[in-house]
């Protein structure tokens, strides 16, 4: 039987290009796979240079290392929304780059995306777009109090974002609106957020993963469990809506769509974005498939596995603050399962996760809020009743 160029088989390489902290696990996942695996950083002491077959080390303007990165792989992975369209057109002269550009320029783009949304008819935010601080003063008046500022290019000034609670709040954006343009987008209060991760194949194809409950703390990731706390009807318009965007992007792989609840019922669509968040990795125990095999399986010109229902599962994250604290607990909990990512690359931030199966999703919230290592969180009066 003659082989299938679409096709990559045992033996044969994938390339990781991108900074993501997911990283580790796509690679290990994909030597598991049999693929050999080729790395693209900008960061020598990163870890997955350690675990990768080929390495190549470059900054991302430079086009001798990146068409020799491109010509060794039979196909290539960015797993980083911050990678340039730019970067992924220029490696499809060379190898193929099946998740092609069109999800990234959605997602780096404030404006793009909304316009995306707005094209389908999806309840987002109310949003104006400012280039000045007068715009902001104008467009107050309809958006109302609380408002957020948030620049058009995702990443800009680190993804520096301004909270407006009232009047005196808008001339600290003077600054800010130097750099770029931005949008000014109403705060709807919500207590809950949720993602759906979704694998399109290149036939269109595409699996939806269970809907995921997402907790945060200053826009940072703390905790996410699956199956969420929810009701059927939510539930079933994300799904709908994770669909419709699966229908209408030039996309293959794995990719997150994250929602909030507003307090009166609402679903609004926060942002999708082409890479496999943490909050995923909850499906290692919670599925029979995890995000990164189906991904791998999508990039490969595989068919999507179908996801059979496993343990009810709580993924806790570790911020380089909490390593220390978390010691005790690596010695005493019998059932927790540790994830550590670049420990030794200076990583700063989130540098592993927890993975917790469990019987009782409530009774394990309680035992995270018991231990004091996290602090600020308050499980009990939202989820006590739960199960």
């Amino acid at each position: 039987m003659l082989a299938n160029e679409n096709v990559v088989y045992p033996g044969q390489t994938v390339g990781v290009i991108g900074e993501s902290i997911s990283n580790l696990s796509l690679i290990t996942t994909a030597k598991k796979m049999g693929f050999k695996v080729a790395v693209y950083s900008s960061n020598e002491s990163s870890d997955i240079m350690q675990v990768s077959d080929f390495q190549y080390m470059g900054d991302y303007t430079d086009k001798s290392s990146l068409k020799m990165f491109a010509e060794r792989c039979d196909a290539v992975i960015y797993n980083d929304d911050q990678i340039g369209s730019d970067i992924v057109d220029y490696l499809s002269q060379y190898t193929r780059v099946p998740q092609n550009t069109d999800l990234l320029d959605i997602n780096q783009d404030r404006l793009i995306e909304r316009s995306f949304f707005e094209t389908l008819n999806m309840n987002m935010a109310p949003y104006a777009t400012i280039i000045e601080l007068e715009d902001i003063y104008q467009a107050i008046n309809s958006i109302g109090y609380p408002a957020i500022l948030k620049p058009i290019q995702r990443g800009l000034l680190g993804g520096q974002e301004l909270y407006i609670e009232k009047q005196s709040d808008i001339v600290k954006a003077s600054g800010m609106l130097d750099v770029g343009t931005y949008i000014l987008e109403s705060y709807v209060k919500h207590d809950i957020d949720y993602s759906v991760v979704v694998t399109r194949g290149e036939n269109s194809d595409r699996v939806i993963f269970p809907v995921i409950e997402d907790i945060y703390q200053r826009s940072r990731l703390i905790t996410a469990f699956t199956p969420a706390k929810i009701e059927s009807g939510l539930e079933k318009e994300m799904i709908r809506i994770a669909n419709e965007i699966a229908n209408n992007l030039d996309y293959v792989g794995t990719f997150e769509v994250s929602f909030y609840v507003s307090e009166n019922g609402s679903i609004y669509v926060n942002k999708i974005a082409p890479n496999m968040g943490i909050a995923g990795s909850v499906f290692e125990y919670a599925l029979s498939v995890d995000q990164f095999e189906q991904h791998l399986r999508a990039i490969a010109g595989l068919p999507l596995m179908k996801p059979i229902v496993g343990i009810p599962t709580v993924l806790q994250t570790i911020n380089e603050q909490d390593y220390g604290r978390i010691q005790t607990q690596w010695v005493i909990k019998d059932n927790w399962h540790f994830n550590f990512y670049g420990l030794n690359d200076g990583r700063h931030g989130t540098i592993g996760h927890i993975l917790i199966p469990t019987e009782s999703i409530a009774k394990t919230l309680m035992q995270i809020e018991g231990t004091n290592i996290w602090n600020n969180i308050d499980f009990e009066a939202k989820y006590k009743k739960m199960d």
